[in-house]
């Protein structure tokens, strides 16, 4: 009898998550279709193309894009979230797709792992319907869709999705800390922190937030402490070829661009009204004030959901029914919270808290409002009336923010060769580019670098240059014992051969670039760019984390097998 209860548990399960997924297609419909929209952050056919690059010169982990920075490099994939990008590249390589079709094909992901993931964690929660309602809650949330359509922010819509995988493998450790799960909440942290830094930061602090709930809740403490323990340990260090150089090696690049000008945290409040009430759409940029051409709003029916929770929660709290509302409670304080810091009347807080500058903007907090929001939204499906708040609600949040998920400048007639030649490939280039500017250089290029090598002493010729990812080589003819400088910023560590002889690199230019003395004769230039030592330890920790893991589910297998045959 219980295995038929399981059976039928599974299959209502399932048509629960179909559900989903066919209600989330209108909010990816653009994504399916030929061409492609204009975005805040242009970049991602650029990263798709470096990331391509790295893998086919063996530059694993990737981390120089030799085309950033006008075509001087930058070490943008040793700090820039990495996760979408290799994903971005598996799939090309198993399907073949154009770098606008894959980019596309990663914002769809998003949208399915989000909706997904709540739907996962909501049911584990309060039930199959409260499921299908957050995780639509979640998907149709106005915030999502400035994500995808306006901003192009795939890293962070990626982070998005992937929250409510962290949460439901956290609570499921918490539940009953075996192996399969540990490895998956393993997963699950390391792939948030390899795809969006800013979103690690913040979802990090909430997940411990989660975690201590339930802990709470638990009376075998020490074995669930173990086990999360053993998650946490194993994701960190899957994840440490990417955190620990983005971490560590901060200190060599500029990083007060990040933070400063443009992205100074104080001009990018929003008011009450941008949070509640104002409805308009754009695709403008940020600006100090109230004025956006940009939408901040928490949006409509999820705001108005949380009003009607925080109505309940305190007629139960009246007739002394905390247990009943204790997580909804949590939930919404939550909300109140992040929604609070993403105003004006929280800069205390910002100048208080060390590297929350890092933040840049505080309408970035949207994202865990929206989270915390469609999340507690599920809590009425369990009441009275559930399944009419179910439909009622799914509908609503539909029909009222369906038209937010269409790109405002969408073109069928944009090709792959027009991103990746000319202005627009120029215009990819220097984007960004004092994100990752090194402290050698005392400015960042202003125009696209040289094709070839130059003497700036000595005499000679230079022939044959070609650069690549991770290296770069040409022939050397010197009549007169010579001075090279080579359009490439230096980052630790380049390494320069001449005739298979390593010769000293110096910085020179205001922009930092590689230089090294040839000496009379006729010379094979070659470098590399190798990993640091800080590199080396941390691609090590996640072979040797890799390894644990799938000895760990070997042995988890082999065990249950055997188990089984007795």
């Amino acid at each position: 009898m219980q295995s038929k209860n399981n059976k039928k548990s599974k299959i209502l399960k399932r048509a629960g998550l179909i559900l989903v997924l066919v209600l989330i297609i209108p909010a990816i419909e653009f994504l399916l279709w030929p061409g492609y929209f204009n975005m805040h952050d242009d970049l991602q056919v650029m990263r798709l193309l470096e990331m391509d690059k790295c893998l086919a010169d063996g530059q694993i982990p990737c981390r120089w894009a030799p085309d950033m920075a006008y075509g001087y490099g930058q070490p943008m994939f040793n700090f820039y979230s990495v996760l979408p990008y290799y994903l971005g590249s598996f799939l090309r390589i198993i399907t073949q797709l154009t770098y606008l079709s894959t980019a596309k094909m990663l914002f769809l992901i998003s949208f399915i792992l989000g909706a997904v993931g709540m739907y996962l964690l909501v049911t584990e929660i309060w039930g199959k319907k409260a499921g299908v309602l957050s995780a639509i809650l979640y998907t149709y949330a106005p915030y999502h869709a400035l994500d995808v359509y306006v901003r192009g922010a795939l890293s962070e819509s990626f982070a998005l999705g992937l929250l409510p995988f962290l949460w439901h493998s956290t609570y499921l450790v918490v539940k009953r800390p075996k192996f399969t799960r540990i490895v998956y909440l393993a997963v699950s942290t390391a792939a948030v922190l390899t795809t969006h830094n800013i979103s690690s930061m913040i979802y990090v602090p909430i997940t411990l937030v989660w975690a201590i709930y339930w802990i709470i809740r638990e009376k075998n403490r020490w074995k669930v402490l173990k086990g999360l323990v053993i998650s946490v340990v194993l994701g960190v260090g899957l994840a440490a070829f990417f955190i620990i150089p983005a971490v560590y090696e901060q200190r060599l690049i500029q990083t007060e661009a990040l933070i400063s000008e443009y992205s100074d945290y104080h001009a990018h409040f929003v008011s009450l009204h941008q949070l509640f009430i104002d409805r308009s759409w754009g695709d403008g940029p940020s600006i100090f004030g109230a004025e956006d051409d940009l939408s901040f709003q928490i949006g409509w029916p999820h705001w108005w959901t949380g009003i009607i929770i925080g109505g309940i929660v305190i007629a139960k709290l009246l007739k002394k029914k905390l247990k009943e509302v204790v997580l909804p409670a949590i939930l919404l304080f939550l909300v109140v919270v992040f929604s609070f810091l993403t105003h004006s009347r929280s800069v205390f807080f910002w100048e208080w808290l060390p590297l929350i500058d890092f933040v840049q903007f505080p309408w970035r907090f949207l994202g865990p409002v929206i989270f915390f929001l469609s999340f507690v939204g599920g809590y009425l499906a369990t009441l009275k009336l559930g399944k009419q708040w179910v439909v009622l609600l799914v509908i609503a949040s539909i029909v009222i923010n369906l038209s937010y998920f269409t790109p405002v400048h969408y073109s069928h007639q944009v090709r792959e060769e027009e991103k990746l030649t000319g202005v627009a490939f120029e215009l990819q280039q220097k984007a960004a580019i004092n994100d990752y500017l090194p402290k050698t250089a005392e400015m960042a290029p202003p125009a696209k670098a040289p094709d070839s090598p130059k003497l700036i002493e000595g005499e000679g010729q230079l022939r044959g240059f070609m650069v690549r990812s991770n290296r770069f080589s040409f022939d050397a003819e010197i009549y007169q014992d010579a001075k090279v400088e080579v359009p490439v910023m230096y980052f630790p560590d380049w390494i320069v051969m001449v005739d298979g002889e390593e010769v000293p690199v110096e910085i020179i230019g205001a922009h930092g670039l590689i230089s090294f003395s040839v000496p009379e004769g006729k010379h094979i230039v070659t470098a590399r760019f190798t990993n640091t030592t800080v590199r080396s330890v941390s691609n090590a920790i996640t072979i040797l984390s890799l390894m644990l893991v799938l000895a760990g589910l070997v042995m988890y297998y082999k065990k249950g097998r055997l188990i089984h045959k007795k």
